[in-house]
């Protein structure tokens, strides 16, 4: 069974370089070092890295992956790029599209031939970048300055639009409430029509008091769905602990260890699952293995917050000097990751960062000397 497992997560990697003929792939690790791509070399396969620090210089003739703290691109890269990071410098040449998940996205001085999605706190897109295709950015702020190809799709609290941004298309954006955090400059060029949430529509009165009732019923609705998946998950908890507790331990102190690692791996993870999982599913003789990796990664998902929760809850003890056991510890970081969950602006990318972490962990331990 474990090599069954082994070879999938070995698939869902080969997944995107496969062919009909030849599957290839470069992969480079560094957990606390730096992985550096020289100006003069190139790599001629998909290129595959984990590292604390990633600097691609040179270029790459295929599909890039990351996962690292930072990662700061000057040179070519031939194919797509995917990326988990904290913070992302992109420059140099993306021939195809770009998907990135990080705190920081900074795009200056950047020829990207596809579109680009991003989700992160802040992004910055310079006006010596140049995108052909279209941008779409979830974001606590975003500031674009460049030229677009074709369309731009914003949902954003802080939205800027530079004077020399030149969209070829048009602008969908949903910005924050307070329209004095959406700039949009009057020399701005947009080839299409600007479209913006209606939320601030004006509303009949009795429509307008249902709108107000309805946050205070769906937060009621809400609580009260987060207290029930929280007992449960004290006691799936209490299960993970008692029957495997070892694998408990171990995975969590992969996520105390190489947090920013576990969180690129859990990324690329979870975009190629699904189309790894249709590939299988489309062939005959892969149909049991597809079975048997969706109910591996169901599986992963729900444990994904225990494997986070043990080390977030050993440092919050520690924190306040309290003597607590090993499912106390359990507790007190499940706790505080539903807790996280429930705080409107950071419930979802806490959500995310979770879910990744773990699940990243999860996939390390499966290749471990010791799993």
């Amino acid at each position: 069974m474990k090599k069954v497992l082994s070879s999938f997560v070995v698939f869902i990697f080969a997944f995107f370089v496969f062919s009909a003929a030849t599957v290839s792939a470069k992969v480079i690790t560094e957990e606390k070092g730096i992985v550096n791509i020289a100006r003069t070399e190139v790599v001629d396969d998909d290129l595959f890295i984990g590292a604390q620090t990633v600097q691609i210089d040179g270029t790459v003739n295929g599909d890039v992956f990351i996962g690292a703290q930072i990662v700061i691109i000057t040179g070519v890269i031939n194919g797509n790029l995917h990326v988990g990071t904290n913070t992302l410098d992109l420059g140099g040449k993306i021939k195809g599209n770009v998907y990135a998940g990080a705190q920081n996205v900074l795009v200056k001085g950047a020829s990207i031939g596809g579109s680009l999605l991003a989700g992160a706190a802040t992004a910055n897109i310079d006006n010596s970048s140049v995108i052909g295709g279209s941008v779409l950015v979830g974001a606590g702020s975003l500031s674009v300055d460049s030229r677009i190809g074709r369309s731009v799709y914003a949902g954003t609290g802080s939205l800027m639009i530079g004077s020399d941004t030149v969209i070829g298309k048009d602008l969908y954006y949903a910005a924050d409430r307070d329209q004095t955090q959406t700039n949009i400059s009057s020399d701005a060029k947009i080839g299409g029509n600007v479209y913006k949430s209606e939320y601030d529509a004006p509303q009949r009165p009795d429509a307008q008091a249902i709108k107000n009732q309805l946050p205070g019923i769906l937060g009621g609705i809400r609580f009260g769905a987060t207290l029930l998946s929280f007992a449960g998950a004290l006691v799936v908890g209490y299960l993970y602990l008692k029957l495997s507790g070892r694998h408990l331990t171990e995975t969590s102190a992969i996520v105390s260890g190489s947090f920013w690692k576990s969180m690129g791996i859990g990324f690329l993870v979870s975009i190629a699952f699904i189309p790894a999982l249709i590939v299988l599913l489309i062939t005959i003789i892969g149909i049991p293995l597809a079975g048997i990796s969706l109910l591996m990664f169901f599986l992963y998902c729900t444990l994904a917050k225990f494997v986070v929760g043990l080390p977030l809850g050993d440092w919050i003890s520690r924190k306040f000097n309290w003597n607590t056991t090993t499912y106390g510890t359990v507790v007190l970081g499940l706790l505080a990751i539903y807790v996280m969950r429930m705080i409107p602006g950071v419930n979802f990318i806490s959500g995310l960062m979770v879910f990744w972490v773990g699940l990243g962990a999860l996939t390390l331990k499966l290749f471990s000397k010791t799993s």
